[in-house]
């Protein structure tokens, strides 16, 4: 038993030496070449020769080129061809095999060993340097200009400071992204690859003026008007700032009773007429204070307010009306000559207020206030295709039949600087009468044609008025008590083709 168990331990020592002389000669083996489970770049190495190894990475490696991006976003593409690229592993495999302890190659059978090395890389510097420096980068420095120029959005800064690329900077780290087969070049995110240049003191102060002009024109208001959206956004908003040719119309502004915002601009965010000549100068086209504040009209706001009104008046609704035969209609029903349908004054202050607190940029999006006075009428069911429709305001009456213009003629409306203006709203002709008289309490007048509308006020003829006082600005001095006067050739056709209950809009 004693025996049986002393060879059993025998076998055991000769075949433990056994594999420790294998494993001694393996390692041998493998010092003069690549461990066993061996992967370098993705390259399975074990067994083969530096030679056979630096081959395959040189197949494997495919290096192109390098794609060279400036920081404005231009590019240049270096092939690897183009510059007499070479890549050779020989040098980093025989370093790699020198530094392995070749009696460790037991952990391999565990796990992998897998290695990463750079090759040695050559390539022509000249070429490389010849291709950086065609670069248009290089040529295409820029005028390092700063200005200020209207836009279709407002007024914008040119700004042609840029910074001066390092040549010297940018072909050291083109070469290194070649030397470690890097195929992006970032210049943009690469320190030292550009020269800042500092503006001057004249650029600074545009720099400055813009900062100033970007406050004024940032208007945030839309305004819902008709169903429409419109933005007094930069703009509409720019055109509100005082420029140097138009210095000498805003200095014989004078303030005005009659107009808010006559003589009257925003500067620094104060209200104040405009400053004296000694008090203002000019620099990039833009007139400013003494403090250096671009200077922003309100006439030109009210303006701007009163054009928007303007756009939505009765008249243009009327317009709109004749083209699609839907929608409704608004008319202002005072009889003063005043046929605003909005409340002009009151949107301007609420504008120049925003300015003055300094939330102008704030965006918004209000209605267009309708002035209390002012009626809807649905144009289909109320107004129809077959109306009467007068135009105070143009003092000019117009004869609708199935949506077609037929007849067209100026008259005289009341007189609005007595007290005496024709009421504007929708009516019907209520009553015709041929050979007529009408009595006022300071006046009996024979018509030959009347066509009752409102009440005591109709159309009619006026024989007693010359061809030339019809139309114009008659009714603001020589108006009628309230009717609408015509000449009595005109008034005669209307009367023989209009019947009671035709419709008959009268507006300012």
């Amino acid at each position: 038993m004693k025996r049986k168990v002393r060879r059993i331990w025998l076998m055991l020592v000769i075949n433990l030496l056994a594999i420790i002389a294998l494993y001694i000669a393996l390692a041998f083996y493998y010092s003069e070449g690549f461990p066993c489970c061996c992967w370098i770049n993705g390259v399975y190495c074990t067994g083969k020769s530096v030679e056979t190894v630096n081959k395959e990475l040189i197949s494997k490696q495919g290096y192109a080129g390098v794609n060279v991006i400036d920081a404005g976003g231009a590019e240049l593409y270096i092939s690897a061809d183009s510059v007499d690229f070479s890549a050779d592993y020989t040098e980093s495999l025989n370093s790699f095999i020198k530094s392995r302890n070749p009696f460790a190659w037991g952990y391999n059978l565990f796990e992998n060993l897998v290695v990463k090395v750079e090759p040695r890389v050559t390539l022509d510097e000249d070429k490389l340097l010849g291709y950086v420096n065609d670069w248009e980068i290089f040529s295409d420095i820029g005028s390092n200009d700063v200005s200020i120029e209207k836009a279709d959005n407002g007024y914008i800064l040119i700004n042609g400071i840029t910074d001066v690329p390092d040549k010297e900077k940018i072909v050291n780290t083109v070469y290194h992204c070649m030397l470690h087969l890097i195929d992006t070049a970032d210049l943009g995110s690469t320190e030292g690859c550009y020269i800042e240049v500092e503006a001057t003191e004249q650029q600074r102060a545009t720099m400055d003026l813009f900062e100033k002009i970007r406050e004024l024109q940032s208007c945030g208001i839309t305004y819902e008007i008709g169903g429409e959206q419109i933005s007094f956004g930069p703009a509409l908003a720019s055109s509100w700032i005082v420029t140097s040719g138009e210095i000498e119309e805003a200095r014989l502004e004078e303030i005005s009773s009659s107009n808010p915002a006559s003589g009257l601009f925003i500067i620094g965010g104060n209200e104040r007429a405009f400053p004296r000549e000694e008090e203002t100068y000019a620099i990039d086209g833009f007139v400013c204070d003494s403090s250096g504040n671009p200077i922003l009209s309100e006439k030109k706001i009210f303006d701007s307010l009163n054009e928007l009104a303007r756009s939505h008046s009765t008249a243009r609704l009327m317009d709109k009306y004749r083209e699609t035969h839907e929608g409704s209609i608004l008319v202002n029903l005072g009889s003063r000559g005043n046929g605003n349908l909005y409340d002009v004054n009151g949107e301007f202050a609420y504008i120049r207020d925003k300015y003055q607190s300094g939330d102008i940029s704030a965006e918004e999006n209000r209605p267009l206030t309708y002035f209390d006075s002012v009626a809807t009428y649905d144009g289909p069911s109320q107004l129809g295709d077959t109306y009467i429709e007068v135009n105070m305001g143009e003092q000019l009456l117009s004869y609708y039949v199935n949506g077609e213009l037929s007849m067209q003629m100026p008259v005289v409306t009341g007189n609005v600087n007595r007290g005496r203006g024709t009421p504007a709203g929708l009516f019907n002709v209520y009553n015709k009468r041929y050979h007529t008289y009408l009595r006022g309490t300071d006046y009996v007048s024979y018509v030959n044609y009347w066509l009752g509308v409102n009440k005591g006020v109709g159309i009619h003829d006026a024989t007693w008025r010359t061809k030339d006082e019809f139309g114009g600005e008659t009714y603001r001095i020589n108006g009628s008590h309230g009717c609408i006067n015509c000449p009595l050739d005109q008034v005669e056709q209307l009367w023989n083709v209009a019947t009671e209950g035709t419709p008959v809009i009268l507006y300012y």
